[in-house]
């Protein structure tokens, strides 16, 4: 998994390294990985909204003629939003699986008062 995460971008890879534990099941972290890459993909519509123009536009040629060309803006806005809302989905959901996993009777993150 670890050559997978090679292909993240320096934000994505810093969260990998973070939030990824040697006994993860392979399943938790898979999801990770692709939090990891949301975290990249995020990171790039922040540039494009920030205005780099080489990101956020282009030109190409209009239907199949060359001499004529339309510019192409990318929502990026639109895009952000919704990875945002799956981003934090994401993270809500491997919390949620690492506190399935943890023992407190094991030394875990568990409360200790939850025994009582």
């Amino acid at each position: 998994m670890d050559d997978e995460a090679d292909s993240l971008g320096p934000r994505g890879r810093q969260l990998f390294d973070e939030m990824s534990l040697e006994e993860d099941p392979y399943e938790l972290t898979t999801l990770i990985l692709e939090t990891c890459r949301v975290k990249d993909r995020l990171d790039f519509c922040h540039r494009v909204l920030s205005g780099e123009n080489a990101l956020w536009m282009r030109l190409i040629p209009s239907r199949g003629d060359s001499t004529v060309l339309e510019v192409r803006i990318d929502s990026a806005a639109q895009e952000a939003r919704q990875l945002l809302t799956l981003y934090r989905q994401m993270l809500a959901e491997i919390k949620r699986r690492r506190a399935d996993d943890v023992d407190p009777g094991a030394g875990g993150y568990g409360n200790p008062l939850d025994d009582l």
